[in-house]
């Protein structure tokens, strides 16, 4: 029975879940679940029978992430009879930071996918403020923008270039250096959470200031939404829309926050 529910962590092993996704109904066959730790790592425990992820093998959670363990088995011990697209986060980040542990290719794929999101970042294409009715997004860049960007330049003491309106921006090979030193050091389970957090945020550096604790999860997901908030603030909140999207991005912002606790 437990290889009923294995399908669903398989759906959210890599990417942040969509907010819409349908809940699916799936019997829940076990009264406990507790994190049963060994000498090789710590393994989740249904009833006494162990989480598996969806190949079949054994989830085996790092011996320096008791933390962790412990906010998996508690997914699985608080969840209902309905399991949405989303519901387990800690697991997912759990299954796929295993992943990139035995995996070299796979990790390194996805170091160089998310060097992607930098140079395209959202936080660093300011608006100039020679639109008509900009005067509050100014107000937003400044404050959640510009704060990040100065906290990541200061943090790895390079230089980070923001551009204005729709013209292009790199960063000097230093400042990538320093960046890739950084992400190429984390171990797999936080290289799983960094990567849930620029999948979600669309922010290469609003996730590495998540990851260096330099700010809040309130403060991320209002970075990340500042052009959302914008609209919102001059057409009004589409509901079902914005709301679930903003609550999405807050559970998936925590997840990663969390996975950190053991660090």
């Amino acid at each position: 029975m437990l290889r009923r529910s294995l399908p669903l962590l398989r759906r959210y092993s890599t990417t942040a879940a969509s907010p819409s996704a349908k809940p699916t109904a799936v019997s829940r066959f076990w009264k406990k679940s507790l994190p049963s730790q060994s000498a090789d790592g710590f393994r989740i425990k249904l009833d006494g029978r162990i989480l598996k992820n969806p190949d079949g093998a054994e989830i085996v959670i790092p011996t320096q992430n008791p933390i962790l363990a412990n906010l998996v088995a508690a997914e699985w011990e608080e969840m209902d009879k309905l399991i949405k697209a989303g519901s387990l986060p800690m697991t997912s980040i759990s299954v796929r930071g295993i992943e990139l542990a035995g995996a070299p290719e796979t990790r390194e794929g996805v170091i160089t996918n998310l060097f992607r999101y930098l140079d395209t970042d959202s936080i660093l294409y300011m608006r100039d403020g020679s639109e008509d009715g900009t005067e509050g997004i100014l107000e937003l860049q400044e404050k959640y923008w510009k704060s990040i960007i100065n906290w990541v330049s200061a943090e790895f003491q390079v230089p980070i270039t923001p551009t204005y309106g729709i013209s292009s921006v790199t960063q000097t090979p230093e400042a990538i250096l320093k960046l890739k030193e950084f992400v190429e050091a984390l171990s797999p389970i936080h290289l799983a959470a960094f990567e849930r957090a620029v999948l979600s945020s669309k922010s290469f550096l609003i996730s590495t200031a998540v990851l260096k604790r330099g700010i809040s999860v309130d403060f991320a997901v209002a970075a990340a939404r500042v052009e959302v908030d914008f609209q919102v603030m001059k057409w009004g909140e589409v509901l079902d829309a914005h709301d679930v999207d903003y609550h999405a991005l807050r559970r998936d912002l925590g997840s990663v926050m969390c996975a950190l606790l053991d660090k």
